[in-house]
């Protein structure tokens, strides 16, 4: 069994090593390799890729700045022909049966198929928050995943099959996150999805997280109106107008139906009324709701 983990990495020097150590000593019956698509540092992060490259301990190339989601899609595009595949953050530590647990979950699954889990928040020392990420369980559905996504990225591990749906395709010009996308394109086509409540892996919150999460109340206000009020430049509409237009059809009925409504969401105050008010998106929590009903309804999610 061969299992690739997949890291974008962007001026990554801080915490990048204790990550890569975590990651090279995961136990489990696989044989890894670790590629780095580093996406255009200017600290020490290629001196130490070069040292762990010397060592034979990964694979890495660089290429322009894309941003974290599209290298990531880039990194999918890169390593083919593994029968497994997981995302990993330069940033975070990992426990040793992380991989194995998860890629037991999906085993028998020969049709496109991912696993994700919670997260143990940490300090930038690693020291614990006192909590996960998730609460509750997050959903799974395709209602849910296409307009509130909501999966964590640096714990999922999915198999060659949705893989392919990534590498024999078209990389979507335009995507809010790589997780995101790739959750979504899941479902999309049928897939399944398995979510673990436990926690195998040290999420860091530090100044410079790309995703985090907010702490304190003055904080967290400011966050949820800044999502509000903020419009994304790639937005959920955007992004399910490119798997329409990519997975056209391998899509199921209702998935498809479901789609074209949010990719046109934008354009019409009465979709964007029905969008914001429908039950069939849950969400986590009621303050999730309450934001992300409101940047719908403004047409800025």
């Amino acid at each position: 069994m061969r299992v690739a983990v997949l890291m974008s990495t962007y001026n990554g020097e801080n915490y990048m090593k204790e990550q890569i150590e975590s990651i090279l000593n995961q136990r489990g019956n696989f044989e890894l390799d670790l590629w780095v698509r580093d996406d255009g540092s200017t600290d020490a992060t290629k001196k130490i890729l070069m040292q762990y490259e010397i060592e034979k301990k990964l694979h890495w190339y660089e290429g322009r700045n894309l941003k974290p989601a599209l290298s990531f899609m880039d990194l999918i595009k890169h390593c083919e022909n593994y029968d497994y595949y997981a995302f990993a953050d330069q940033d975070d530590y990992w426990m040793p049966d992380k991989l194995w647990t998860g890629i037991m979950q999906i085993k028998d699954i020969k049709t496109p198929s991912l696993y994700c889990s919670n997260a143990e928040l940490v300090d930038d020392k690693l020291k614990s928050l006192g909590r996960d990420v998730y609460k509750c369980d997050p959903k799974t559905d395709i209602y849910t995943l296409a307009c509130a996504g909501g999966l964590l990225g640096c714990t999922m591990i999915f198999n060659c099959a949705l893989a392919q749906m990534i590498q024999n395709y078209s990389i979507p010009e335009r995507l809010v996150m790589h997780d995101f996308y790739i959750a979504l394109v899941c479902v999309a086509v049928k897939g399944s999805i398995r979510y673990d409540e436990d926690s195998y892996m040290l999420y860091r919150q530090h100044e410079n997280n790309v995703v985090g999460v907010s702490y304190g109340f003055l904080n967290k206000i400011t966050s949820r109106c800044r999502d509000i009020v903020t419009r994304e430049k790639n937005g959920i509409d955007s992004q399910a107008e490119q798997i329409l237009k990519i997975y056209g059809s391998r899509i199921g009925k209702e998935e498809k139906r479901w789609l074209e409504k949010i990719s046109g969401y934008r354009r019409n105050l009465f979709t964007r009324l029905e969008l914001a008010a429908s039950f069939k998106t849950r969400y986590m929590n009621k303050n999730t709701a309450v934001k992300l009903r409101m940047a719908i309804l403004l047409g800025n999610r």
